[in-house]
């Protein structure tokens, strides 16, 4: 019982001299509240290193500690390096954390933690980053339902392959999800269009096809027109209008309905 006191005392010694460490570095520049996780986390390490290391990698109370300090991390918009300070900063209390450890796997176990958090860290990033963009094709292609069986995709910026292929697969969804029949593409946002992007409006408009919907493109801007004509593509099987208006007055009249002006009657 005795020595139990001693080694937990001995670990608050050590805990309250890595706080006064942490005070003096980027992370003790943070939030009151932010603070009070780091000091948390802190803790919660200090107790992972001394209740036992495993002869290989790092177990596993010291990976979700260090992914939560990534969370934090980020969420301060600190970079890799000083993300990665937290972890080095407690290399200088290793022996003394765990003596019962060789100091080459205590080492060992710290690189493993700093490269640890090197790689959570960017896969994380990578995954907000990745959410973000989600959002922005979210925003940037909104699927309209403008009346019962009809639905307006308008594409707004630069079509890459990669873009174009995600948008006519989400307009090929809400083509099932609402069983529409009439689809009308608006393309006036679009600037430029090259072969790739144009053979996959051509599938596109085949698959709407196959599911028993009518593509109706708008929008084509006379440098697009030139453009698909230079590449050699047909859009002979496809309708096409000038203009929105124009498309939405021939997806009314395919469902056999009308805009009616009650002021001309």
């Amino acid at each position: 019982m005795v020595k139990d006191q001693e080694s937990k005392g001995t670990l608050n010694d050590l805990y309250e001299e890595w706080l006064v460490n942490l005070e003096t570095s980027v992370w003790g520049r943070q939030e009151i509240s932010v603070i009070s996780r780091l000091e948390s986390l802190g803790l919660q390490l200090f107790k992972a290193l001394q209740s036992g290391i495993p002869e290989e990698g790092l177990g596993a109370e010291v990976p979700k500690i260090m992914l939560e300090l990534v969370k934090i991390g980020q969420q301060q918009e600190l970079n890799p390096r000083e993300t990665a300070l937290f972890a080095f900063s407690f290399r200088p209390f290793l022996n003394r954390i765990n003596s019962t450890v060789s100091e080459e796997r205590l080492n060992q176990v710290m690189d493993e933690v700093g490269i640890f958090g090197l790689e959570a860290f960017f896969d994380t990033r990578e995954n907000i980053i990745h959410a973000q963009r989600q959002d922005l094709l979210e925003l940037s292609t909104p699927i309209i339902k403008l009346w019962e069986g009809i639905l307006v995709l308008p594409l707004i910026g630069t079509l890459d392959s990669k873009r174009t292929q995600e948008v006519m697969e989400k307009l090929l969804n809400a083509i099932v999800t609402h069983g529409s029949k009439v689809i009308i593409l608006d393309i006036t946002g679009v600037s430029t269009v090259d072969t790739l992007v144009a053979n996959y409006i051509l599938k596109t408009a085949a698959a709407v096809n196959l599911l028993g919907a009518k593509l109706i493109i708008t929008g084509i801007s006379p440098e697009i027109a030139q453009t698909m004509v230079h590449l050699g593509v047909d859009l002979g099987n496809i309708v096409t209008r000038a203009v929105m208006a124009d498309g939405v007055e021939l997806a009314l009249a395919l469902l056999k309905k009308r805009i009616v002006d009650h002021n001309k009657e």
